[in-house]
């Protein structure tokens, strides 16, 4: 092994034999030869191989220095150093009504729901007192953190609580909050990669890098100024985002990493207090979700039974949609539905596909989403038919 100014250089087996039969030829002549299956030969071969287990760790060790290369709890030392942070596991938490007694007190924590048609659980997350009426909104969080998603619609059983609560209410849930897995070593480091302007303000790389940790993925932000569109007046700054967090926290992290001297764009307006106590308004605007539909003929299979096909064929999509990102202003064309379809079991053929924004007639192959909208895709919006 060498150490270079390019790096480290790792010996082979060949190479490190070759280096101590040339050491031991300065003490028994040029002629000496380590031979195959001989004593010495076994020792060589056993410290060869200490050498090169020696040197893969050094070299294990080296990357760890190494941004693009390090890994686990190494690249969090590292990238800590530099000022980045790995986003942690966070539980999905909202806001669900919950009925029982009167004027009745519940702990937090002692009232868990489970999904209708799932097994994830959620808890109170803090104390709670029933109306008069004996109903309450109450925030719920995940007991497991994680990428857990849920509907307004979401219809939940209660698993325990209280004598004094009977079970939840009838109305939509609200204030969605989505959870996330522990971010992953790669993911870390794109995102790394991205925001190496973390500590630049007032910079257009350095606001997408520092907002980027509030948005699921880098496509759902957008930075527009005069250099992106002349219609906007100078000085000012139009932010749109499906964000992951809440108006107010997000507005938060729009006004410490742009700063002062910014006329914001967009209709969320939030009130803030800047360093010196003043009322600042920080606009943005929030992404409009737009209901896309898909619309299918499919050749099933002899054998296989067409409504649980298309069960999993609107699987496949729905993890094909997760994979892919549709961010804002995306294209969507209908033929990129075709891979998923034709993945499923049972599926012979698609005969045709087609899309439509919720609402409108007429399907079409693609579909342009404006700067400030991004497609919403449920299963219930996924039609298929047996074509012949």
């Amino acid at each position: 092994m060498e150490i270079t100014k390019d790096g480290i250089k790792l010996h082979t087996y060949e190479d490190i034999v070759s280096s101590i039969e040339a050491e031991l030829q300065k003490s028994f002549g040029a002629e000496f030869k380590i031979k195959p299956g001989g004593m010495l030969d076994s020792i060589v071969s056993m410290v060869a191989d200490i050498e090169l287990e020696y040197q893969t760790n050094l070299e294990n060790l080296a990357l760890q220095y190494q941004p693009e290369k390090a890994e686990g709890t190494w690249q969090d030392s590292l990238y800590e150093r530099m000022g980045a942070y790995r986003l942690s596991a966070q539980p999905t938490t909202f806001t669900k009504s919950v009925v029982g007694a009167a004027d009745y007190t519940v702990p937090a924590g002692s009232v868990t729901i489970r999904t209708a048609e799932g097994s994830n659980d959620f808890t109170n997350i803090s104390e709670f007192t029933t109306d008069k009426s004996g109903k309450a909104y109450v925030d719920f969080s995940s007991i497991e953190p994680g990428d857990i998603p849920i509907t307004e619609t979401e219809e939940f059983l209660l698993l325990s609580a209280p004598e004094g609560i009977d079970g939840v209410g009838d109305e939509e849930i609200t204030k969605i909050s989505q959870g996330r897995s522990r971010e992953s070593d790669e993911d870390y480091r794109i995102r790394f990669r991205n925001s190496k302007a973390l500590n630049s303000r007032a910079t257009r790389n350095a606001n997408i890098a520092n907002l980027t940790k509030y948005v699921d993925d880098v496509d759902f932000l957008s930075i527009i100024d005069k250099n992106e569109d002349l219609t906007m007046s100078p000085g000012t700054l139009l932010i749109i985002a499906k964000h992951n967090t809440t108006d107010n926290i997000f507005a938060r992290a729009i006004f410490d990493t742009v700063g002062v001297g910014v006329v914001y764009q967009g209709d969320t307006c939030i009130s803030l207090k800047d360093e010196c106590g003043e009322d600042v308004q920080v606009k943005f605007k929030n992404a409009l979700e737009i209901p896309v539909e898909i619309k299918s003929e499919i050749k099933i299979r002899s054998g296989y039974y067409s409504e649980s096909v298309f069960a999993d064929i609107r699987k496949n999509i729905s993890e094909y949609i997760d994979k892919r990102v549709f961010g804002l202003g995306v294209i969507i064309y209908a033929t990129e539905f075709i891979i998923p379809i034709l993945e499923t079991e049972g599926v012979e053929a698609v005969s045709s596909i087609s899309i439509k924004r919720d609402g409108e007639e007429d399907y079409t192959d693609n579909l342009s989403m404006e700067r400030d909208e991004v497609p919403e895709f449920t299963e219930s919006g996924m039609n298929f038919v047996v074509s012949d």
